[in-house]
């Protein structure tokens, strides 16, 4: 297979159009390693085919229902919670009164909800509940005096599969679980980790993978056994003149897990000046902007 890896998908943003553009042209299939509610109605509607988000993978979230969401009436409140419409937007939870919380909905949609919020009496986070957008619940977020603790990816059933823990606001451990009997079939202590070695798992070594940016995207490739290519979309000169710490470790084999870089004619011709070992460089043609 051949795949191209984000870390999110932001339709917004002048990346995602690079990324997009990159997808078809060169016929990828798109990998995300970012947990992402929206994930499958966005690729829906961009209309990408081919794409797997690394949360959904794991916690087997292989089924979606694109005409079905979870719209604001049907919402899981409390029983006797008054559902009131804000002008800004979002949709006040009060019970008895008084606000318990608050509905955030999904842009351009009919009144789909994205998440729910409950407050403590201080107005602090007590509990986030975030919907996919066809209507299942993605996770459950839980706080101790609106500080986070624990935040549970759920499968389709609703069941956490995937566990945050959080001390003092630092995530200090994941674990993955059995969802039916809840042991804990694997464990990490910061959330890099986690990434690297669950795409590590997911690709194998008849997999290409392509990655625009040396950062997390990157760094997730670090136990794959794939052929790992780095298409170069940055500048290889920093601020400063020098060339990318992480481009120059590529390039000096250093970082051995990426096996090629691809780079214009004029990236190229810059490292050639400085006589940059380029044996794993390949020149490619620039993506037309239009």
């Amino acid at each position: 297979m051949r795949y191209e890896l984000v870390n999110g998908v932001h339709t917004n943003m002048d990346i995602w159009q690079q990324e997009k553009k990159l997808l078809q042209a060169e016929k990828l299939h798109l990998l995300s390693i970012g947990s992402a509610p929206n994930f499958a109605g966005t690729m829906k509607q961009e209309g990408i085919k081919h794409s797997v988000n690394l949360y959904d993978y794991i916690t087997k979230r292989t089924i979606y229902n694109p005409d079905d969401y979870l719209f604001f009436n049907r919402a899981p409140v409390p029983d006797g919670t008054n559902i009131l419409m804000n002008a800004d937007g979002y949709l006040a939870l009060e019970y008895d009164g008084a606000p318990i919380g608050q509905m955030k909905l999904y842009p351009n949609t009919n009144r789909a909800v994205k998440e729910i919020d409950y407050f403590n009496p201080d107005g602090s986070n007590d509990m986030i509940e975030e919907y996919a957008t066809d209507g299942r619940q993605y996770t459950q977020l839980l706080y101790d005096e609106g500080k986070p603790q624990e935040f549970d990816f759920l499968n389709l059933q609703g069941q956490p599969v995937i566990r945050y823990y959080y001390y003092e606001d630092v995530l200090n451990y994941i674990t993955i679980e059995d969802p039916e009997t809840q042991d804990v079939l694997e464990h990490y202590d910061n959330l890099n980790e986690f990434i690297c070695q669950q795409v590590a798992k997911l690709l194998t070594v008849q997999d290409q993978v392509t990655v625009c940016y040396m950062g997390m995207e990157m760094m997730a490739l670090r136990y794959a056994k794939s052929h790992n290519i780095l298409r170069l979309s940055e500048d290889p000169i920093d601020e400063q003149g020098e060339v990318r710490g992480n481009l120059l470790g590529i390039l000096n084999n250093d970082i051995q897990y990426i096996q090629e870089v691809q780079m214009t004619q004029a990236a190229y011709n810059a490292l050639a000046l400085r006589n940059i070992p380029l044996d794993k460089a390949k020149v490619v043609a620039e993506l037309d902007n239009d």
